[in-house]
């Protein structure tokens, strides 16, 4: 075939046009970016926010204007070759559902960069997302605590599992562990000792707890439990004592504040217990 026929039907303009989107979007990202480093007065997580939300943008832009540009090449195309178009869909159905996940959690607005949240049972901060994938910083089970580990969950998690938004307990959460307690130490009867020790230990956060229960109330237009220490006492399927004890406190300290629940708690069911033993008699004694 001659050279310039066969560069006579290469679609130069279209060409020239996407190497012209590219680099127009290239240079925008540039400019965004920079634009987003020099915000220091910006949360971090809100600038990784502003960073993918503009990505993610330009990619759309860049998918959109690719597909105009090349609109009639590719109906000619799809015409032509319609039973590939099919086994092509067949062999990228996961990345068809990433993108129907990413296109779910747009249009419902879930979460964004910087959120807490949790999908099939993996928990963490939202440090990125694209079309296909959501990147998590991981958190420690039963808590907000990084693992240190990043999650990389495929979108289309979203489309078949719950996901759960925890970021209103950035700052407060409804903190809930249990005690348990061999039978020995009558539990039951120093309730109340108990339900003061833990008040007193959470005494000094319920001013602000109410303050911001109310807050986050407000905001989110939903009715949330009392602020106040709940204690309630409970028996388990062995026979043992449990104590569960909620509080409504900050969720960088709920671990030191478990700890030193427990701490006072089982100190003070030693204390009875040993008081016990010293009060029973000794055999032989009259």
């Amino acid at each position: 075939m001659n050279l310039n026929a066969y560069l006579d039907r290469l679609p130069v303009v279209d060409i020239a046009a996407t190497l012209a989107l590219i680099l127009s979007l290239l240079l925008a990202r540039v400019v965004a970016g920079h634009a987003i480093r020099v915000r220091t007065d910006a949360l971090p997580h809100l600038r990784r926010r502003w960073t993918a939300n503009v990505r993610n943008f330009l990619v759309f832009l860049g998918l959109i204007g690719v597909i105009m540009i090349w609109a009639p090449q590719l109906r000619t195309f799809a015409l032509s070759l319609t039973a590939v178009a099919v086994a092509v869909v067949i062999a990228t159905k996961e990345l068809i559902l990433c993108f129907s996940g990413s296109f779910l959690r747009a249009s419902s607005r879930s979460f964004s960069v910087g959120d807490w949240i949790e999908i099939g049972g993996v928990r963490g901060e939202v440090t990125d997302h694209n079309i296909f994938v959501t990147t998590l910083h991981e958190f420690e089970p039963g808590s907000f605590n990084p693992t240190g580990r990043t999650a990389v969950v495929p979108n289309s998690a979203l489309l078949s599992q719950i996901t759960r938004n925890d970021s209103l307990a950035r700052k407060f959460a409804y903190h809930r562990f249990v005690l348990t307690v061999d039978p020995a130490i009558d539990v039951f009867a120093h309730r109340q000792d108990i339900t003061a020790l833990v008040e007193r230990r959470y005494a000094a956060l319920t001013e602000e707890a109410a303050r911001v229960n109310e807050l986050i109330e407000r905001r989110a237009g939903v009715d949330l439990p009392d602020n106040l220490a709940r204690v309630d006492f409970r028996t388990s399927d062995l026979g043992k004592y449990r104590i569960i004890i909620t509080l409504f406190c900050p969720t960088r300290r709920a671990d030191t504040l478990e700890n030193d629940v427990t701490c006072e708690i089982m100190s003070f069911l030693h204390a009875v217990s040993q008081a016990k033993e010293l009060e029973e008699p000794v055999d032989g004694d009259a």
